[in-house]
């Protein structure tokens, strides 16, 4: 008997979660499932370090190292580097209002978290020039409340983590 890989696993938690609610976009589909797949590391949730060597942690430092990488501060633009920061917002909140969803309206944050993922996106599309990452970056975009939904309703149906009275150590650091 083979084990599927992770990415195997998350692929079939994320398409049976996007079939139930009737679509059926294989790109998005593979995207997302990457993203968990990577995310599963926890180093991968803060790839980044500013200009001062510190880890970016918050949304704030990521898009003020976007700033810098546009040039703002008599910078020279660095084109690459603002595309990966801006994904990695776009990707990093819709792990977060996926998965997290609960934390972050306990702290009030939901609708932040929601309105920074999908800008980020649209910004992706915008920067990028490979029309195949563009149309997917607008897809991710305009549709970014609903993948969210979805990779919520997986978490808690499909893949749920204790209740707040059972908290496993990693679920209790979420709920702080």
């Amino acid at each position: 008997m083979q084990i599927p890989s992770l990415y195997q696993f998350f692929r079939r938690q994320v398409r049976r979660g996007f079939s139930s609610t009737g679509i059926e976009d294989l790109p998005v589909i593979e995207y997302v499932s990457d993203l968990l797949t990577r995310f599963t590391h926890t180093h991968q949730l803060y790839p980044f370090t500013g200009h001062n060597g510190e880890t970016l942690e918050h949304i704030i430092d990521f898009t003020l190292e976007v700033r810098q990488a546009q040039g703002w501060e008599n910078q020279t633009p660095n084109r690459a580097r603002e595309l990966m920061i801006t994904r990695h917002i776009g990707e990093y909140t819709l792990f977060m209002t996926g998965l997290f969803r609960e934390r972050l309206e306990a702290r009030q944050e939901l609708d932040y978290y929601l309105s920074h993922g999908r800008s980020a996106y649209w910004q992706c599309a915008d920067i990028d020039y490979n029309p195949t990452h563009k149309h997917l970056f607008r897809k991710l975009a305009t549709d970014f409340p609903m993948i969210a939904n979805i990779l919520t309703s997986i978490r808690q149906i499909q893949l749920p983590l204790s209740t707040k009275h059972q908290l496993s150590p990693l679920s209790a650091y979420w709920y702080k």
